[in-house]
């Protein structure tokens, strides 16, 4: 079964925030591919499936979806609260709240509605005000710090799982200059490839050579967007062999080019 790919960020976006919409007709099984969801609702009744899992819905709650995450909504009371996609590089300058990421569960509940939900309100008039992404970000930190704070009275992530995945994401950051390969890192931990894809599967739904593939990617797109150097410069920077070579890796994974993508991202 082929499933639809609901692509509501787009490539040269980091981060929407938009209210949840107002109905309550069911939607089909479908994808968000290369961004991840949190949803926080504060009215609504009904259910949510997420992969093979259906939650009620009970608000205050709260909804994680890694990239690539199948899900679908059965609403029986008209839902109201916030939708948070964001690409992992927001973060960028925030490494506790990109690790915290992968150990939010589908689903938890939400303690101090009101003070929560205020700083919610406030996250969405700054984004439909057109602040400046750096205080975006800072907002999308702290509601990760604190929804993950909730998240830890409901999660059930295989302490084994989240370690292993920890150290593979430490190394990741450390290399991936260099180390592009999923045996690389494999070795590095200790561990076959076949476990590190398990770990990577079990923690985000994605391969170790996906992960390795964004995580460069993420840099790329930190360079064109920040930095003025060209495009030579940022291959070499990068490790390719040559800047043809990083142009079909950059186009392959965005389909934009490399200075399509600054021009893009530099009128956002």
């Amino acid at each position: 079964m082929e499933f639809t790919s609901n692509k509501k960020l787009a490539e040269e976006q980091l981060l929407k925030v938009s209210r949840m919409k107002p109905v309550i007709k069911p939607t089909k099984p479908h994808k968000h591919a290369g961004y991840h969801e949190l949803i926080f609702l504060f009215q609504g009744a009904g259910h949510h499936t997420i992969g093979d899992e259906t939650f009620e819905v009970h608000p205050p709650t709260g909804f994680y979806l890694g990239p690539g995450q199948v899900h679908c909504w059965d609403f029986s009371k008209i839902p109201d609260g916030f939708v948070i996609l964001f690409k992992e590089e927001v973060l960028s300058l925030y490494p506790k709240a990109q690790n915290y990421l992968f150990n939010f569960p589908k689903h938890f509940d939400i303690v101090d509605k009101g003070d929560f939900f205020k700083m919610l309100e406030e996250f969405y008039r700054e984004f439909k005000a057109g602040e400046n992404l750096d205080i975006l970000a800072a907002f999308l930190n702290l509601l990760v710090l604190k929804g993950f704070e909730y998240s830890t009275q409901s999660k059930q992530t295989d302490p084994k799982v989240a370690n292993d995945f920890s150290l593979f994401k430490s190394l990741l950051n450390e290399h991936f200059i260099e180390l592009k390969s999923a045996e690389d890192y494999a070795k590095l931990m200790g561990i076959s490839v076949k476990k590190l894809n398990k770990t990577c599967q079990s923690a985000v739904n994605a391969t170790a050579k996906e992960l390795i593939k964004e995580r460069v990617l993420m840099e790329a797109k930190n360079l064109l967007t920040h930095t003025n150097n060209n495009v030579s410069e940022i291959a070499h920077l990068l490790n390719f062999t040559d800047s043809s070579n990083f142009v079909k890796f950059f186009k392959s994974s965005t389909t934009l080019t490399p200075m399509d993508y600054r021009s893009r991202a530099n009128t956002q």
